[in-house]
């Protein structure tokens, strides 16, 4: 059985399941249950655990398979490997402790404006806020999806936020930390059942780094170049890019009021011009200097 339909027969047993929820409900259910609050100025604001102020890189992992093994640059220190038994156990943890769960919720998006390459994928957690996040960073789902060359390669997200794996059971399969007990989080991917899990990580750019790294995967053999940039388009119809890593200033520099916005993170560059593979925007808050960023700080605040 694919991992897609384990998860759907999890989900067709439950009863307490909202399969993509308006927008308004996802707000008030994540401020009902304690997830975020509503800020003075309109906004929703959260808060997360010390290990869930960013993403955890040593703690995102990819499943070495031999189908896929030699199409990843292993000796990079990004690409951290794990084994396909280790996987499943976590796989098979996260279903088992989604239908535990009093209130599952469920979107189905993809990632890609272009919809010859757009991605469906269908995330599935406990959290409102964290589906929420989803519905608002990923696309809907576009008429032509048909077109896509990945209409039958759907990929299936499992989030779990707030809890953690056991740490003697992951001993010995896990990285290690300080105390010398194995990590109890987990953000992995494995490309060749297209299915990720995010394992006790709260922040909400785990869930969507994850999806990048798989754009990042399965684009190129596409003829897709999948950058982690900003673009604006001129008057004149040309597109700018900005490349760079995280905190770099990319939506910053993006955010030009005498230019057209295409994107803040995240686009694929083919024959047909470039295309943002996100919804929304990706803006660091921390120290947001209304002088320095009045486009984004105005947005926001």
């Amino acid at each position: 059985m694919s991992k897609r339909a384990v998860v759907d027969e999890m989900l067709a047993g439950r009863d307490q399941v909202s399969e993509n929820p308006d927008r308004k409900a996802m707000i008030r259910a994540s401020v009902v249950n304690g997830e975020a609050l509503v800020a003075a100025n309109g906004a929703l604001a959260t808060w997360t655990p010390p290990e869930s102020t960013g993403r955890s890189p040593k703690d995102t992992l990819i499943v070495k398979r031999a189908a896929s093994q030699d199409k990843i640059d292993w000796d990079s220190p990004n690409n951290i490997p794990v084994s396909e038994e280790t996987f499943e156990m976590i796989f098979a943890d996260a279903v088992k402790t989604l239908s535990e769960k009093s209130d599952l919720y469920v979107t189905d998006r993809v990632l890609g404006a272009d919809s010859a390459y757009a991605l469906p994928v269908r995330t599935v957690g406990d959290q409102a806020l964290t589906i929420l996040f989803t519905d608002n960073m990923f696309r809907p789902l576009p008429d032509d999806l048909e077109r896509s060359v990945f209409v039958d390669k759907g990929f299936t997200l499992l989030a779990l936020p707030y809890d953690k794996l056991d740490r003697e059971r992951y001993q010995g399969r896990l990285r290690n930390l300080a105390d010398g007990k194995a990590s109890d989080l987990a953000v992995v991917i494995d490309l060749d059942q297209r299915v990720g899990v995010v394992y006790g990580s709260a922040y909400c750019g785990s869930v969507k780094k994850l999806m990048f790294s798989v754009m990042n995967y399965m684009l190129p053999e596409a003829g897709i170049l999948p950058l982690h940039c900003s673009a604006n388009e001129g008057p004149n119809g040309h597109v700018a890019l900005l490349l760079g890593l995280s905190g770099t200033g990319k939506t910053t520099l993006s955010a030009d009021p005498e230019r057209a916005l295409l994107g803040d993170d995240e686009h694929g560059w083919g024959d047909a011009g470039v295309a943002n593979f996100e919804n929304g925007c990706y803006a660091k808050m921390i120290n947001i200097d209304p002088q320095a960023e009045p486009e984004i700080y105005n947005a926001i605040m």
